[in-house]
C-alpha cells in the first residue's frame, strides 16, 4: 500500500477490551501501521506507553477498572502533544464534555470503520509534524529522524541505520538523561549481545553520529545520551 508509505515507521497503541474487535481493528492497522502494541485495559495501556516509544494512543472509552478517558487524562499530565483517539459504541454527554478537555484528534465510533482510521492517522501524522514530534535533536550537529529512521545532519545530509541501531538509538532517546543497562539493550534487541558486540554496534552509532559528545559510556553499567 504505497500511498500509506507515511505510517510504516509509527508506533500506535490501541487498547480495547472487547477481543473480536481489538484483533479485527489490530489487524488493519497493521496493514498500514509499522508498530502496533494492542492491549485489553487501561492499566496495561499505561504500562505499554510507559515503557516504549509510542507516537499514537487510541482508546476505547469504557475499559474496566481504568477508562479510556482516565488513561488520556494520565498521559495528558506528562505530554500535552501526543495524538489521543478516543472509540466509544455510543456519546454520553458527560463522557464528551470530558473528551473535549483532553485535546484529542478526533473521538470515533466503534466497530472502526477503514476509512475512518486512515483519516485519524493523517490527522495524527499532521499534529506531529507541526509540533515537530517526529524528530528528536541530539545536539547542534545531528538530529534524529524517527519517520526515516536516520540521522539527519547539520548540512542536511542524512545517514541511514540498521534495524539494531535504530532499535538502540530509540531505546538511548527514549531514556534520555538516564542509564541504558547493557541488559536492557539485550532484552530490547531481542539477543543476548557480548560486551563486544554491544560496543561494536555503539561504536557504529557513534561513527554514523560524527558529534557523539552526548552519546556517554558509563563503565560496566550501560550508556546514556545527555
Amino acid at each position: 500500500m504505497p500511498k500509506f508509505n507515511e505510517f510504516k515507521n509509527l508506533s500506535v497503541l490501541y487498547a480495547e477490551d472487547d477481543s473480536d474487535l481489538r484483533e479485527i481493528t489490530t489487524k488493519t492497522l497493521q496493514l498500514v501501521v509499522g508498530n502496533v502494541y494492542a492491549v485489553m485495559d487501561g492499566s496495561e495501556a499505561l504500562s505499554i506507553y510507559e515503557n516504549n516509544r509510542i507516537d499514537i494512543v487510541i482508546l476505547d472509552i469504557h475499559m474496566g477498572s481504568i477508562s479510556g478517558i482516565d488513561v488520556a487524562k494520565i498521559i495528558r499530565k506528562s505530554n500535552d502533544k501526543i495524538p489521543i483517539v478516543i472509540v466509544s459504541g455510543s456519546i454520553a454527554t458527560k463522557d464528551l464534555m470530558e473528551a473535549c478537555k483532553l485535546n484529542l484528534i478526533e473521538y470515533i465510533h466503534k466497530p472502526i470503520e477503514f476509512n475512518a482510521l486512515i483519516k485519524v492517522l493523517y490527522l495524527a501524522v499532521d499534529r506531529l509534524k507541526a509540533q515537530g514530534m517526529l524528530i528528536a535533536k541530539i545536539n547542534d550537529s545531528v538530529s534524529y529522524d524517527y519517520f526515516a529512521k536516520s540521522f539527519i545532519h547539520s548540512n542536511s545530509e542524512k545517514t541511514a541505520l540498521t534495524k539494531n541501531e535504530i532499535q538502540a538509538m530509540e531505546l538511548l532517546l527514549s531514556h534520555r538523561g538516564q542509564v541504558v543497562t547493557y541488559e536492557t539493550f539485550s532484552n530490547i534487541l531481542e539477543e543476548e549481545m557480548s560486551d563486544g558486540a554491544l560496543k561494536n554496534l555503539i561504536l557504529r552509532i557513534r561513527k554514523k553520529m560524527s558529534d557523539d559528545t552526548n552519546l556517554r559510556n558509563l563503565s560496566k553499567v550501560g550508556y546514556m545520551l545527555v
